[in-house]
This record gives C-alpha cells, sequence and structure tokens, in this order.
C-alpha cells in the first residue's frame, strides 16, 4: 500500500468520523430544543392549572354570595 493510499484512506476515515460527529451534534442540538420545548409547555400547563384554580376560587364565591342574596330576598318576602 502506497503513503497516498493510506492517506486517501486516512481522509476517508477522518471524513466518516466528522460526518458522526456532525450528527452527535445536530441530535444533542434537538434534545435541548425539545427540553426547552417541555419546559415551556410545562409552564403553560402550571399557569393555566393556576388560572383554572383561581376561576373555580371566584365562582365558589359568586355561588356562595348568590346563596346570601337568595336566602336574604326569601326572608324579606316572609316578612309581612
Amino acid at each position: 500500500m502506497t503513503v497516498e493510499e493510506m492517506e486517501k484512506i486516512i481522509e476517508q476515515m477522518l471524513g466518516v468520523q466528522r460526518e458522526i460527529q456532525e450528527s452527535q451534534l445536530k441530535l444533542q442540538e434537538s434534545q435541548v430544543k425539545l427540553e426547552e420545548s417541555q419546559e415551556r409547555q410545562a409552564r403553560i400547563l402550571n399557569q393555566l392549572i393556576g388560572y383554572s384554580i383561581s376561576a373555580e376560587s371566584g365562582r365558589l364565591d359568586l355561588e356562595e354570595q348568590l346563596a346570601a342574596l337568595e336566602r336574604r330576598v326569601r326572608n324579606l318576602e316572609q316578612k309581612p
């Protein structure tokens, strides 16, 4: 095997190695983006849960106020 053939083989091997490393880098970048997306989705979900809890609390407060008003109306209607 000549020196030129060996150099060509080494160049091919280095090319393959470079391609593998580039693929691994792209995969890592994709994983980072996916993790960031999942974290963003988790934050949004937590916000929505918080809004839902707040809305439910507000609804319960309104129901309590409505029930109190209904009791007052009934009391007023029962008075002569």
